[in-house]
C-alpha cells in the first residue's frame, strides 16, 4: 500500500514557508519560485477566465510536501484543456518534486491514477515547455512519451569570474563588434546600467520597455504581451514585489548621457539569469546594437557575481549563438482524455510542423540579414 497522499488543493498558498521549502530542495525552474506562481495565480489566473488546478503529492505520514504540480484549466478551443499555470508568461514549466523524493514518488505505480483522478474530466491534459528530458513528467501522468517541441532554449554556460572573460566565451569578431558599438556610442555621453531597487520606479521603466517594443512589434506583426493590460499589470506586479522580497525579477535600465534608451526586465538568483523580457530605443539609436549591448553588459554583471548560467531562454534568434549559448531542446506531455481531446493534440502537431517551416525561413532570412550587418559595421 503507498504511503503517499495525492490530493487537490487549489487554494495553495504559493508564499507559504512549505512551498519554499519544497521549491529550494527541487530543480524546478524561476518561473515556479514563489513570487512567480503566487501571481500568476492571483493575476493571470482570473483575468484569463481559467480555474486553479494545483496537485499535491504528501507524505502519509506528517504530512510532508514532496510534488506539487501548479495546473489551471480553461476553455480552448471548445475542449477543456488542463495545462501548466503558463498563460502566456513562462518560458519553462515543470512539476516542483523534492529531488530527494523524486525517484520515490515517481516509481509509486499508483501515483499516476491518482494524479489524473484529481484533474476532474478533461479532453486534454497538455503540459508543455518542459526544459531537457521530458522523461519525469512522462511518467508522473502515466503519459506514452514526450513531443519535442518546435523551439529551443538557449543557456550559456559561464566562464569564471576574469576580466577576459568575453575572450573565453566569445568569437574574437564579436567581441571586436561589440567594442565598436562602445566606441561609437562615447560622444552621446556617459553610458551606464542601473538596477532598479525601488517599488515606485517599476511602472515608469516597463512602460519605457512597453514604448520601445511598441513600434518595435508593429514592424514584425508580432504579438507582444507587453502591449496587453493584463500581462503588463502582472509584469509590474512581479517587479514590484521583487523589489521588496529580493527576487526573482530583476529590472534593469541603461541609460546614455543621463537618459534611458533600454531596459530589461530578467529573473535571476544565486545560481542563474534568466533574460526574459528587453526593450530598446531603435528609433533614436537603431545603429548601435543596443539590444546586444545589454545583454553584453547582464552578462558581465552575471560573471562578476559568481553566476553558473546565463540563459537567452526560448526563440532561435541568431544572436544567442554569437554570445556563446548551446542549444537545448524543449518537450511536451500529452495525454488525451476523450477523442476530442485527440484530435486537437493532432492539431496542434500540424500547426508546429507549420510553423518550424515558417520559422527556419525566417532564420535563413535573418542570419543573411544579420550578416550583412556585420560585414557593413
Amino acid at each position: 500500500m503507498s504511503d503517499l497522499v495525492v490530493a487537490r488543493e487549489d487554494d495553495f498558498d504559493f508564499r507559504s514557508a512549505e512551498y519554499a521549502a519544497l521549491y529550494q530542495r527541487s530543480d524546478a525552474t524561476l518561473f515556479q519560485h514563489p513570487t512567480w506562481l503566487d501571481l500568476v495565480y492571483r493575476h493571470r489566473v482570473p483575468a484569463t477566465g481559467s480555474a486553479r488546478v494545483v496537485v499535491t503529492v504528501r507524505e502519509q505520514a506528517g504530512g510532508r510536501l514532496l510534488l506539487l504540480l501548479p495546473l489551471v484549466r480553461r476553455r480552448w478551443r471548445g475542449i477543456r484543456l488542463v495545462e501548466f499555470a503558463d498563460l502566456g508568461v513562462c518560458d519553462y514549466a515543470a512539476p516542483v518534486v523534492d529531488r530527494d523524493a523524486a525517484a520515490r514518488v515517481l516509481a509509486d505505480p499508483d501515483v499516476p491514477r491518482r494524479v489524473r483522478a484529481m484533474l476532474g474530466r478533461f479532453d486534454l491534459l497538455h503540459l508543455q515547455k518542459l526544459k531537457g528530458s521530458p522523461e519525469p513528467t512522462v511518467r508522473l501522468v502515466g503519459a506514452r512519451e514526450g513531443r519535442r517541441l518546435p523551439y529551443e532554449t538557449h543557456p550559456i554556460a559561464l566562464p569564471p569570474a576574469t576580466e577576459e572573460w568575453r575572450e573565453k566565451l566569445l568569437d574574437p569578431s564579436f567581441v571586436r563588434h561589440l567594442a565598436r558599438k562602445r566606441k561609437r556610442l562615447r560622444p552621446k555621453g556617459e553610458y551606464a546600467v542601473v538596477e532598479v531597487t525601488d517599488p515606485d520606479e517599476v511602472d515608469a521603466v516597463l512602460d519605457r520597455i512597453r514604448g520601445f517594443r511598441a513600434s518595435r512589434f508593429a514592424d514584425r506583426r508580432a504579438v507582444d504581451l507587453m502591449q496587453d493590460p493584463d500581462c503588463f499589470a502582472f509584469y509590474s506586479a512581479v517587479a514590484r514585489q521583487s523589489t521588496v522580497d529580493g527576487g526573482p525579477a530583476t529590472l534593469s535600465v541603461v541609460t546614455v548621457a543621463g537618459e534611458p534608451v533600454a531596459a530589461s526586465l530578467d529573473l535571476a538568483d544565486e545560481e542563474e539569469h534568466l533574460f526574459l523580457i528587453v526593450g530598446y530605443d531603435f528609433a533614436k539609436l537603431r545603429n548601435y546594437s543596443l539590444g546586444l549591448l545589454i545583454v553584453d553588459d547582464l552578462m558581465d554583471r552575471a560573471v562578476a557575481s559568481g553566476l553558473h548560467t546565463f540563459d537567452l531562454t526560448v526563440g532561435d534568434e541568431g544572436y544567442k549563438s554569437d554570445f556563446g549559448a548551446t542549444p537545448v531542446p524543449m518537450y511536451a506531455v500529452r495525454l488525451p482524455g476523450t477523442l476530442r481531446g485527440r484530435l486537437a493534440g493532432w492539431s496542434m502537431d500540424r500547426e508546429a510542423s507549420a510553423r518550424r517551416t515558417l520559422k527556419r525561413a525566417r532564420a535563413t532570412r535573418n542570419a543573411a540579414r544579420e550578416r550583412r550587418a556585420h560585414t557593413q559595421n
